[in-house]
């Protein structure tokens, strides 16, 4: 039996050592294979990068160029204005690697500018003449004469400069250096060449080449970005080639490795394979030799086992525990005398190679197992599962009270064994122990909990009291200190500090309709923007509500300043998407700007909010550089706000009423309510100077409810019945409840509401449109008509006239005060007067002042007409006088009046 084993074993060595020899021979052919083929992708990959690489280059110098035209047109630079244009240059150059130099060549070859001072006293060995034969040019390699650099010239045509060629100096060892940047592996050299094997640059640089044919040249079909191999695979000198053609002109990419350098890792793996099928020979020998010495001490080791099983059980039965032992298959293999009496009701199932789970289960069904009061066969295989771990520990109640540890390991066989300690006494100690350890670990924990609550309500105090709650961003008493430590630098040596004051147009309108959670997130979603347009350059704060607060520490002050509010505008402009909604805002900066020695923080911050105001009344999203007039300004506008509130409390305004008749009749149809304000101190105050600021505060809603209401009690007073015209803001529209005001007001005076004439203006009808649609036609649902005011001064639309509930057209004085003088006025208002005949209007000409004017526009089919000529505007009590004695009188018919502004 002996000598058949060493049999096989001896003939399981020579056929495992003549499968090695084999395999491993066609293992290094494969692997060589696999080697050139990842050896080829990899130069075309690198080719290709390094084509991507020089067209991205050669493109952003073309594309430079190609913007030569548009830049001297913006900076009204002619081409030919040697100083000027070198100056514009010198703007741009050095902005990236990928030129040395921007130079403008004339017809005669001379440079005409240059982005380097003194560049225009060399000359350059360019052919202009070529440079104007297409779009774009690449000249070179040439020497450049002052730093003995080689470099490739771009020029670009522009036909527009008479000759005159824009070019960019392209420092070849500048762009071979990027070109290596892309990754291409050691060894690998990198060629610039023309299509007839000119040299433009090489990487490693080849002095000597540069400029001339390199022999012998590649033919077309090369270049076509695959891997050819020149020379033979395994010669030292063979070299990988591949060639790329680029996006301009000839110029073409070739990358070559010598095929020894892309070998060389497959022959330290073919070494490798030797040496290890080697050692593998000398380990299967040693292996045959510790088999055969295996066999010759197997019977021994079957003897001292047999001795060692029986010095084992003599330990077993003196052991104080119980002890198991299970074979691979969980069959009982041995138990000593305490393990049966441990398991008394189970003992009698306990023969050996009886299954471990029939043990379990016999037990179970007799009450050895408190624990099995509910399924059997799922606390059956509760405990088998635990078992088969192998491993670990678990305590288990015996039916007479008392608790057994069990512990089993797994043998290095694969079985079991297992031993069963009695911890009844130990685990009433551990019990007590365990329980007055709860009791200290509760107290331990309430303790820390409540003094990680103060901590944290500290630190949250902390924190609160020097920055925003909702956004983080530093409050007005950090963002103050800020601004003061900042002040303090810059006295010294650290240059102008420049505080911008934000301020978003249209928040409250967000927030009012979309409610306050969406603008909290709003707001966070500005912060975050921010911060992004100024991170390290200065400090951000929210001040409260909408406002924050940008501090510059930029030394290009206030340039920067402004060039970064135009950046903050133009980010905090793009839409927003906010729980699934997009929210457009716009933002208004102020700026100020402090040396640091003559200010302090509070008067930086007085200044930046009045550069802010200054901005918001210029328009939304628009930036503003505080100046010392504006704090005279603002005063003056405060003053006019605080004047106009009260004016509004103490009602010191008055309607007065101008007169409109109809021109067929000759006869009183309506008056026009006209508002004036009598100041107290400032005497009569045009509305050009108030009805601006009450539009822009709002004010203009309360005060226009006051002049409807107002102007419906005195047309419930006049005889007659006449129509009263009140103008309406665009203001009240969008921000006013004008609909119920109106009906309430309507309710209030009992006037009929086919008297009361509302004037808008096309400005009322572009801003917001479709809302304001809805509320003119609820307006003309109540009966009143609708009025287009100052037709053909705005941005008219005939859509208008369509789309919106209008009654009648008010044709603007500008047309009829033209109308006798210009037969293109004259034309404009008998086509407006058709046209609103046609679409079942009224049309009233305004600003009638002469006998020929009003003749004029009877001529053009206008139906009613408004001027000084036909009456004044006047108090209620002279309007109801003008309606008893409605017809246009003979003796102002005979009057001229005299050209008069109107009061609005």
């Amino acid at each position: 039996m002996l000598n058949r084993l060493k049999l096989m074993v001896g003939a399981g060595v020579v056929v495992i050592l003549m499968a090695a020899a084999i395999g491993g021979s066609h293992l290094v052919r494969q692997r060589e294979q696999a080697a050139w083929r990842a050896a080829e992708q990899s130069l075309e990959s690198s080719a290709v990068a390094v084509e991507n690489a020089l067209n991205r280059q050669l493109l952003q110098v073309d594309g430079a160029l190609a913007s030569f035209e548009t830049l001297f047109e913006v900076a009204r630079v002619g081409a030919d204005q040697r100083e000027t244009a070198s100056r514009l240059l010198r703007g741009l150059n050095f902005q990236t690697m990928a030129f040395r130099d921007l130079l403008l060549i004339g017809p005669d070859g001379s440079i005409i500018a240059s982005a380097r001072s003194g560049g225009t006293h060399r000359t350059l060995p360019l052919d202009v003449a070529t440079a104007g034969r297409a779009p774009t040019n690449l000249i070179g390699p040439l020497r450049n004469a002052v730093t003995g650099d080689w470099s490739l010239y771009v020029a670009r045509r522009i036909p527009a400069w008479n000759g005159i060629v824009p070019v960019a100096e392209v420092p070849l060892h500048t762009l071979m250096k990027l070109l290596a940047e892309t990754g291409v592996d050691a060894g690998t050299q990198i060629v610039l060449e023309r299509a007839n094997g000119q040299l433009v640059a090489a990487l490693p640089h080849d002095e000597l080449l540069t400029g001339k044919l390199r022999s012998p040249a590649l033919p077309e079909q090369a270049v076509n970005g695959k891997a050819f191999l020149i020379g033979e695979r395994r010669s030292e000198s063979s070299t990988l080639n591949v060639a790329r053609a680029s996006l301009y002109g000839d110029i073409r990419v070739v990358l070559s490795a010598p095929s020894a350098t892309l070998l060389a890792d497959w022959r330290k793996d073919r070494r490798r394979t030797m040496l290890a099928a080697a050692v593998a020979t000398l380990l299967l020998g040693a292996f045959a030799g510790a088999i055969f010495l295996a066999i010759r001490q197997r019977e021994r080791a079957d003897a001292e086992r047999a001795r060692a099983a029986a010095v084992l059980k003599n330990a077993i039965e003196a052991m104080s525990d119980g002890f198991v032992m299970w074979d691979e298959n969980d069959r009982l293999v041995t138990c000593n005398q305490r393990y049966r009496e441990l398991y008394s009701v189970s003992a009698p199932f306990m023969a050996i190679g009886a299954p471990f789970e029939e043990i379990i289960r016999r037990g179970a069904e007799l009450g050895q197992y408190p624990q099995a009061t509910g399924d059997l066969d799922e606390f059956v295989k509760d405990v088998v599962t635990w078992h088969r771990k192998g491993s670990g520990s678990i305590e288990r109640l015996l039916p007479d009270g008392r608790w057994l540890l069990i512990t089993e390991r797994r043998t290095a066989d694969g079985g079991i064994v297992g031993i069963r300690t009695d911890v009844t006494v130990l685990k009433a100690a551990l019990a007590e122990l365990a329980a007055a350890n709860t009791r200290a670990n509760e107290a331990f924990e309430e303790a820390r909990r409540q003094n990680a609550a103060l901590v944290e309500q500290e630190s949250r105090i902390r924190f609160l009291a020097h920055h925003d709650d909702l956004t983080g961003l530093q409050n007005r008493f950090a963002f103050r200190a800020q601004i003061a430590k900042s002040l303090l630098r810059a006295a010294g040596d650290q240059g102008p500090v420049a505080l911008l004051f934000l301020d978003l147009d249209h928040f409250k309108d967000v927030n009012d309709t979309l409610g306050h959670p969406i603008g909290d997130l709003l707001l966070l979603s500005v912060a975050e923007r921010l911060a992004a347009c100024v991170q390290d350059t200065g400090c951000v704060a929210r001040l409260g509500g909408d406002e924050f607060a940008v501090l510059s520490l930029d030394p290009g002050q206030p340039q920067q300043a402004e060039a970064l509010a135009a950046r903050i505008i133009e980010v905090l402009s793009e839409p927003y998407l906010i729980r699934d909604r997009t929210i457009s805002i716009s933002a208004s900066v102020g700026i100020a700007v402090a040396e640091g020695s003559d200010c302090d923080a509070d008067l930086l911050l007085k200044q930046a909010d009045l550069a802010l105001y200054q901005a918001k009344a210029r328009g939304r999203g628009v930036c503003c550089v505080f100046t010392a007039e504006m704090d005279e300004q603002l005063r003056a506008r405060i003053a006019m706000e605080a004047d106009l509130r009260k004016a509004i409390d103490e009602r010191q305004f008055e309607l007065a009423y101008q007169p409109i008749y109809e021109l067929k009749s000759r006869k009183l149809c309506g008056f026009e309510a006209l508002l004036r304000w009598h100041h107290p101190e400032r005497g009569l105050v045009g509305p050009a100077e108030f009805v601006p600021l009450a539009e822009e505060t709002r004010l203009i809603v309360e005060l226009g409810e006051s002049v409807i209401r107002q102007a419906c009690m005195d047309a419930v007073r006049l005889p007659g019945e006449p129509r009263i015209a009140v103008n309406l803001s665009p203001v009240q529209l969008i921000f006013g409840d004008t609909v119920a005001t109106v009906r309430d007001i309507l309710n209030e005076t009992g006037l009929d509401p086919a008297r009361l004439e509302l004037e808008i203006t096309e400005t009322a009808l572009l801003a917001n449109d479709h809302r304001n649609l809805g509320t003119l036609k609820s307006l003309k649902d109540l009966g009143v008509r609708i009025v287009l005011d100052d037709f053909g001064t705005g941005y008219s639309s005939l859509s208008h006239l369509r789309l919106f509930p209008l009654d009648k057209i008010k044709i603007d004085r500008s047309f009829v005060r033209d109308m006798t003088i210009h037969s293109d006025s004259a034309a404009i208002v008998t086509a407006v007067a058709a046209l609103a005949a046609e679409l079942g209007m009224a049309t009233t000409a305004e600003g009638i002042e002469t006998l020929d004017q009003l003749d004029a526009v009877h001529r053009a089919g206008c139906t009613e007409a408004q001027g000084f000529l036909l009456g004044e505007p006047q108090p209620i009590l002279q309007a109801a006088h003008t309606t008893i004695f409605g017809p246009i009188s003979s003796e102002r018919s005979q009057t001229t009046a005299a050209p008069r502004s109107r009061l609005v």
